[in-house]
C-alpha cells in the first residue's frame, strides 16, 4: 500500500461524544509539525482488501508538535464520518496529512469575524484559541440546531461575553438567552461600519450562501473568506 508524501501515521488517543451527531477525535501523528490555524487535513481510512477513503476536515486544536484534533459530524450515508464516530477506537491506526490551505488562514490585518453553522466552528476553534493568546479581539457567530452543538459555549459566554453570538435553530431550552431565528442582517447590528474587518464563514453551501448574500448587504469595510462542506 502506498501513500503519497504527504500522508503519515497516526493513532487515535482520544475520542469524546458530544452528542449523537458531534464527536472530538485527537490523534498522536507522526512527523507532525504543527499547523497555521484555519488549515485542515485529510484522513485516510484503509479496509482490509486495499479500498481507501479519505475527506478532508478542517482542524480543531490550536498548533502542537505531535498532536492534532478534528471535530467530526456523523453524516448521513458519509462512509468516514460515520466510521469514525461509530467505530474508531483509542488506539486505531489511521492515515492523516500534512496540513493543507492557506487561503482560509488569519491575515491579521483587521479585526476577525467568524460566521459558523454546526460543526463549521471547527476552524474557529483552532483560530480563537490563537487570538485568545495573543489577546487580539475577534467576533463569533455560530448557529446550530441545539446547545450541545455549541462546542465550548459555557467558556466561550464567560470569556468572549458580547463578543459571542449564539443561535439555536430546533431545540430551545427553557431559560435561552441567545438567538433563536436564522442568519439575517439584523444579527449583526452590533458591528461598527466604520471598522475594517477580515470575515470568515464556515458551514454548509446553503448556509455559506445565505451568510454571503446577508454580509454583502451590510456595507462593511471587509474581506471575506469561506470554507464549505456538502451540497
Amino acid at each position: 500500500m502506498t501513500f503519497t508524501q504527504h500522508f503519515n501515521s497516526a493513532t487515535l488517543l482520544k475520542k469524546k461524544i458530544i452528542d449523537d451527531k458531534l464527536c472530538f477525535l485527537e490523534f498522536k501523528v507522526e512527523n507532525w509539525k504543527g499547523h497555521i490555524p484555519g488549515q485542515y487535513s485529510e484522513i485516510c481510512l484503509t479496509a482490509e482488501n486495499g479500498y481507501q477513503a479519505i475527506r478532508p476536515y478542517s482542524i480543531a486544536s490550536t498548533p502542537q508538535k505531535d498532536t492534532v484534533s478534528f471535530l467530526i459530524e456523523k453524516i448521513d450515508e458519509g462512509e468516514v464520518s460515520n466510521f469514525l464516530y461509530d467505530y474508531s477506537l483509542a488506539g486505531d491506526k489511521f492515515q492523516i496529512s500534512n496540513p493543507i490551505g492557506l487561503r482560509f488562514i488569519l491575515h491579521n490585518i483587521k479585526t476577525p469575524i467568524f460566521i459558523a453553522s454546526g460543526s463549521g466552528i471547527a476552524p474557529f476553534l483552532s483560530m480563537s484559541k490563537y487570538l485568545q493568546e495573543k489577546k487580539i479581539s475577534f467576533f463569533t457567530y455560530h448557529w446550530s440546531r441545539n446547545i450541545t452543538g455549541l462546542i465550548n459555549f459555557d467558556e466561550n459566554f464567560l470569556r468572549l461575553n458580547k463578543y459571542y453570538f449564539p443561535f439555536l435553530t430546533r431545540e430551545i431550552p427553557v431559560g435561552w438567552k441567545g438567538g433563536t431565528e436564522r442568519i439575517k442582517e439584523e444579527n449583526f447590528n452590533n458591528l461598527d461600519i466604520n471598522q475594517g474587518y477580515e470575515i470568515y464563514i464556515c458551514g454548509s453551501d446553503s448556509f455559506v450562501e445565505k451568510a454571503l448574500s446577508v454580509i454583502s448587504n451590510l456595507s462593511l469595510d471587509s474581506e471575506i473568506y469561506t470554507e464549505r462542506f456538502g451540497s
